[in-house]
């Protein structure tokens, strides 16, 4: 029962952090007059692979991964079609950007997630 209730904690406090994360991203790549959607997205995508790792009771690489996924699938449901902002060049085209730029995020999260663990969980 304790597991469960420590997942369950771990659920709750990767969702805070994802709120957190992409409020102040936002609000931040505001502030600085950049195009808010990449920086949005790459860094709840970090924030969330990273914190379900600490967070998680057990299985902390499974929980990782698990994150991840769950991570990826809602960037894509959440991002939709992404266009270019109307003072770029390309403005309103198509663009991958924020979609790549969230998931390369999410994998380098994990890459520390897996090298860290290697470090500190040798048997």
């Amino acid at each position: 029962m304790n597991k469960v209730r420590g997942f369950a904690v771990s659920i709750l406090i990767v969702i805070i952090a994802f709120l957190v994360s992409a409020i102040t991203a936002g609000i931040l790549a505001d502030l600085a007059g950049v195009w808010k959607k990449p920086f949005i997205g790459s860094s709840a995508a970090f924030f969330v692979v990273l914190t379900g790792y600490v967070t998680a009771p057990t299985h902390k690489q499974i929980a990782s991964i698990i994150w991840l996924i769950v991570g990826a699938v809602s960037a894509w449901i959440l991002a939709g079609n992404s266009y270019y902002p109307e003072d770029y060049a390309q403005a309103y085209q198509p663009t991958l950007i924020p979609m790549l730029a969230t998931y390369l995020s999410g994998l380098i999260a994990l890459l520390i997630c897996m090298i860290w663990h290697k470090k500190y969980n040798k048997k």
